[in-house]
């Protein structure tokens, strides 16, 4: 299995819906520590700390400033979801 091949399959496993098509997946757990993202399925798209969506590079091309603006701790995900709601409405 390539590693794009067990990245979608960890994506498809932990995954919840919040909204639509907007989901909340678990991109990956370290030392106990897990790391969520905001994703539009539609569109390929995360929602960064900035409540804006981006597009959703492919693994190779994801540097760490992406990843700090686009992985957040579950509770976190959870109220940056909520604000973008917020203001979304």
């Amino acid at each position: 299995m390539t590693t794009e091949q067990k990245a979608k399959w960890f994506d498809s496993a932990l995954r919840f819906g919040l909204q639509d098509k907007i989901h909340l997946i678990m991109k990956s757990r370290i030392n106990g520590v897990s790391n969520w993202a905001i994703i539009d399925t539609t569109n390929n798209k995360v929602l960064n700390s900035n409540l804006e969506w981006e597009d959703e590079p492919s693994i190779d091309k994801r540097d760490e400033a992406f990843l700090t603006r686009t992985r957040f701790p579950f509770e976190m995900a959870i109220e940056l979801f909520k604000q973008f709601k917020m203001f979304a409405e």
